[in-house]
């Protein structure tokens, strides 16, 4: 993996001179001749979409300005939002999702919606100076990262932006990011953000259908295979606003012939409590049910892909993934249960209920730690505030549940 120490976070007026950051126009290049960035109204470049070969982002024609992957989305392609996030650094996201003309994603209750041949699922990272000031004009553009559905499933595509965010490139080996002084709150930041090499995201993106539950003298008949992990109805179950107010996201991708089978009925469809980094602890435990809901919402974006049955981490006793109700039933998430791995001096149950301290879910959480942090990819920092979640929620619960 290389290291590129020159790229960090720089001065809003720098940023503010750079072709990306939410440019929309080109600029003359002193020859009479306007940059390579812009806009113009695009259609996707679905040929080259399913070969997946491109060298550079533009290629695909995914967005009207090809040096601002955050907006203006070509036809066919409609932002979208995760009511809890990932979280990845303190980075900024920016999510569409290309449908082929004709097609559309057929709804699921549970698990990621199945996407026809063609799709792309576009998420790209900028990197603010100040995380309580966002905004693409004031954020560096790092990566853009691609999945694309292809006939034999889903491959992943990431693209580094360069230094004047003019040109993303297709990058399989990865990089480190120089990240200096990202201020955040109270506490100024400096570390290695790290883009993922192409293999390293079969990591997180590694789903098995039925577990190992169907292997026959082991052979697994449903092996696991590359798939997305954002768009499940539950997080897509929330509003956003595309434009003209706020809208419920699952409505408008009916609306836009992106989705079918919605149930009629809303109250059906499973709705994951918000998350915020800029919402205060307090406004999540009002009462002991919003505080676990809310944990648990956060565990399943962000552990629940591998701590599940038909996850990669299906051999540990943690399960994080969203099961029947987002209250009760502790013991499935690991409560009062001995770890089969990445035990650790003064943790000596994956969740000791009232006692965040001696609970392996939270001391790895709480750690940057080579070989202990969770997750082992996606993060250089703590998650402060989503560690304060959990920490206020494995206190909260009773000690009698071990008993």
């Amino acid at each position: 993996m290389k290291s590129i120490n020159s790229l960090a976070v720089i001065s809003a007026a720098v940023l503010l001179s750079a072709c990306g950051g939410g440019s929309s126009t080109g600029s003359d290049n002193g020859n009479g001749e306007t940059s390579a960035c812009t806009a113009s109204e695009k259609n996707v470049n679905w040929e080259k979409v399913l070969q997946a070969d491109a060298a550079t982002l533009a290629e695909y024609q995914l967005f009207d300005n090809p040096c601002d992957p955050t907006q203006n989305a070509s036809d066919r392609g409609l932002p979208y939002t995760l009511s809890a996030p990932l979280f990845t650094d303190y980075a900024s996201k920016y999510r569409f999702v290309f449908i082929p003309q004709g097609q559309t994603a057929t709804y699921s209750e549970k698990e990621v919606f199945e996407f026809p041949v063609g799709t792309v699922i576009t998420k790209t990272f900028t990197m603010p100076a100040d995380t309580s000031d966002r905004g693409v004009e004031k954020e560096k553009i790092i990566e853009t990262r691609l999945l694309i559905k292809k006939a034999g499933g889903w491959v992943a595509r990431p693209y580094v932006w360069n230094e004047a965010e003019t040109e993303a490139v297709w990058d399989k080996t990865g990089e480190l990011v120089a990240i200096n002084n990202l201020k955040h709150g109270e506490d100024t930041l400096t570390f290695n953000y790290g883009v993922p090499n192409q293999n390293s995201c079969t990591t997180c993106h590694q789903y098995n259908p039925n577990g190992n539950n169907d292997a026959v003298n082991g052979i697994d008949p449903t092996p696991a295979h590359f798939a997305p992990i954002g768009p499940k109805a539950r997080y897509l179950n929330s509003d956003y606003d595309f434009g003209q107010g706020a809208e419920n996201q699952l409505n408008k991708w009916v609306a836009s012939n992106m989705l079918s089978g919605l149930p009629a009925e809303n109250s059906s469809i499973p709705r994951a409590p918000a998350f915020s980094d800029d919402t205060s602890l307090s406004e999540y435990s009002g009462t002991p049910e919003q505080l676990t809901a809310t944990a648990k919402a956060w565990l399943d974006i962000n552990c629940g892909h591998c701590h599940r049955t038909e996850g990669q981490a299906s051999n540990t006793a943690f399960r994080a993934d969203y099961n029947i109700a987002w209250s009760g039933n502790e013991g499935y998430h690991g409560a009062c249960a001995v770890p089969v791995s990445g035990a650790s001096e003064g943790s000596t149950k994956i969740i000791v209920p009232g006692d965040a301290s001696q609970s392996l879910l939270y001391n790895r959480m709480n750690t940057t730690q080579a070989g202990k942090l969770m997750p082992p990819v996606g993060r250089a920092v703590i998650h402060k505030e989503g560690t304060a979640l959990i920490k206020a929620w494995i206190d909260s619960l009773d000690p009698a549940l071990c008993n």
